[in-house]
Order: structure tokens, then C-alpha cells, then sequence
């Protein structure tokens, strides 16, 4: 039978044993231990399914692109390890003109809304080494064909998807520059904890001070202001890739956060 393989963050088919082979190949299994974060919020048969519908797992570094704005996609993308992002880029096409516009964290299809669109209006690029279960379009499809239940929770998961999306609009239109950090700070601990990410009160925060510019709608020279006021008045530190929260009712109440929009299921 054929098997499928990673090659230089590329799906590739082996198909040695049998180059007239017509056979798909067998179904690549994703460990149990991977539905966590909104996937775990899938009941067993579904995840079930999907388990017969991947068709491989990618490994890509930190900062390199999985799909770009227009082009054509046939498979969507779990992210299993890493953080991911989503970028719009403005008509001057370079990183100065960009806005992050999203996060992905373990347990998120990345780009599911690519299911019916075919082609997204944005990049999606690693911000970290990552690992992500592909899922042919075409099994999918047969998938929500087969089961109204099925097609409304994966429904589901874009619409969440789509709540987080006006968070961040009103994250960078209403709150002011502190505000606007601690509440992005408080969205990712809620995430990665949902997710299996946090050791203690560390959360992973892969990010540059330019991409925290891109998420607040910040200036670069601001945002370095704002992680040392959050440092000095003792409710968290940002720093080599990781924040560490001091004080998360503090922090919370500084954001005047309400996490209502994830729709996390209760602890």
C-alpha cells in the first residue's frame, strides 16, 4: 500500500511498491491525544470520521506560508502543534503593509472556511515549527453530506471562528493601548489553556513586538511601552517567547474582559 510522508513541509506519496497502485492510500491516524482545544468540543464519532478523512500530517518551520491570498485549495489544515496565523495584505504586497488578523492554536482548523470558498482572502503562515493533519475536501464534503448533526458542528467551529474575527475589530477600533494587550493576553491564556498549552501560569507567546503591533493596532515603540507597563504594575511579563501572568483577575479586570465570544465549553 502507499503511505504518506513529510518532505521539506510537503505531503508527498510513496509510491514505490507499485507505480500502477490506483488504490488511495490508507487514512493517516491522529493520535487521541490531538483532540483538544475547539476539535475536543467534537463528540468521538465525528472525530471519529475525521480520523478516516487524513490524509497525512505536514511539518513546516516557524515563519513559512501554507496557502496564500486566492489560491485554489482542495484540503483544509488541524493544527496539532504550533501557532499559526492568518495575514491580510494591503496592495503594496510586503510585510510592512500586512495586519495579522488572526492566531491559530492547537485544536483549530485553520482554514475549514476554505470548504465551501475554495480560495481565502488572506495568507496563512507558521509563526512557529508546527505540525498539521491534512483533510481532502472531497471527504469532508461526504462528511456533512452524510449527517446534518456533523455539517452543524463543524458549521460551528467556522462560526466561532468568525466571533473571535469581530473581537479582534473591537480590540483594535475601541480599546485603548493597555487595554488593547491585556485583552489579546487574556483571549491566549483562555485558548492555549483550553488547548493543553500552559505550563503554570506560562503561556507560549511566540510573538514579535511587530506582530503584537500588527494584533493591537499598535506602533512598535508603543507596544515595547506598554509590556513594561504591564511588567511594572505586576500583572504580567512578556518576554523570550512566553508571557507569564502575575495576577489574572487584575489583568482581566484592567482588559475588562469577557470571554463570552470564544464560547469555550465550562471547566
Amino acid at each position: 500500500m502507499s503511505r504518506l510522508a513529510s518532505e521539506n513541509g510537503r505531503d508527498v506519496q510513496d509510491t514505490a511498491a507499485d507505480p500502477k497502485e490506483t488504490t488511495p492510500p490508507a487514512p493517516v491516524r491522529i493520535p487521541d491525544n490531538y483532540r483538544r482545544g475547539m476539535v475536543g468540543q467534537l463528540d468521538a464519532a465525528l472525530w471519529e470520521q475525521l480520523q478516516h478523512c487524513c490524509s497525512g500530517i505536514r511539518t513546516m518551520g516557524a515563519r513559512e506560508t501554507l496557502s496564500e491570498t486566492g489560491e485554489q485549495l482542495d484540503r483544509s489544515a488541524l493544527l496539532l502543534e504550533g501557532i499559526m496565523a492568518r495575514y491580510v495584505r494591503g496592495p503594496a504586497n510586503g510585510s510592512s503593509s500586512r495586519a495579522m488578523v488572526s492566531i491559530q492554536v492547537p485544536g483549530d482548523f485553520i482554514d475549514l472556511h476554505g470548504l465551501p470558498m475554495k480560495a481565502l482572502d488572506h495568507d496563512v503562515g507558521s509563526l512557529t515549527d508546527v505540525r498539521i493533519a491534512m483533510f481532502p475536501h472531497e471527504c469532508l464534503d461526504r462528511i456533512i453530506a452524510g449527517s446534518p448533526k456533523d455539517a452543524r458542528a463543524l458549521w460551528r467551529l467556522t462560526m466561532i471562528d468568525a466571533s473571535v474575527h469581530r473581537h479582534w475589530l473591537f480590540r483594535t477600533s475601541r480599546l485603548r493601548a493597555l487595554a488593547s494587550v491585556a485583552d489579546f493576553i487574556c483571549e491566549m491564556d483562555l485558548r492555549l489553556h483550553h488547548a493543553d498549552q500552559l505550563v503554570g501560569e506560562r503561556l507560549p507567546l511566540p510573538l514579535l513586538q511587530s506582530d503584537l503591533a500588527e494584533i493591537t493596532g499598535l506602533s512598535t515603540v508603543h507596544v515595547s511601552r506598554v509590556i513594561r507597563d504591564l511588567r511594572e504594575s505586576g500583572l504580567c511579563t512578556v518576554r523570550d517567547g512566553h508571557a507569564e501572568i502575575h495576577d489574572r483577575d487584575r489583568l482581566r479586570q484592567l482588559a475588562g474582559y469577557d470571554p463570552s465570544y470564544l464560547y469555550l465549553p465550562a471547566d
